[in-house]
């Protein structure tokens, strides 16, 4: 009896750790030369899996691939806005929970800060 009770609490253990999650921020409409930034951070306690997606009507305009993310760091992509503007979102791919991770889109203009910003969820 014991065997199978260790098995079984060593699969759930592994499935724990490979638990994947997925963020998404609302979309916002950035305007050439204004640009919108997707910034994800780490608030847990153990270094993480990540992935960060700049996204329009369903194309992938940036892909910042599978990074480690450490504790209390953050992960950032960015993109310049269409010339004549367009709905653009951040998708955040999290390991283990998204209670984990804040995660920010965000619309600023060039050599400025941010003026508008929404979070994930």
């Amino acid at each position: 009896m014991k065997w199978k009770t260790f098995l079984v609490a060593s699969s759930l253990a592994l499935s724990m750790n490979a638990y994947a999650d997925t963020l998404f921020t609302p979309a916002l409409f950035p305007i050439a030369p204004d640009s919108l930034a997707c910034d994800l951070t780490n608030v847990g306690d153990e270094h993480r899996d990540v992935r960060v997606r700049i996204i329009s009507q369903g194309d992938v305009l940036l892909d910042g691939g599978k990074v480690t993310l450490a504790p209390r760091h953050s992960a950032n992509e960015r993109v310049t806005g269409f010339p004549e503007g367009g709905s653009i979102y951040c998708e955040f791919t999290v390991e283990g929970f998204k209670e984990q991770y804040r995660g920010v889109a965000k619309i600023f203009h060039p050599n400025s800060s941010d003026f508008v910003a929404v979070p994930a969820q």
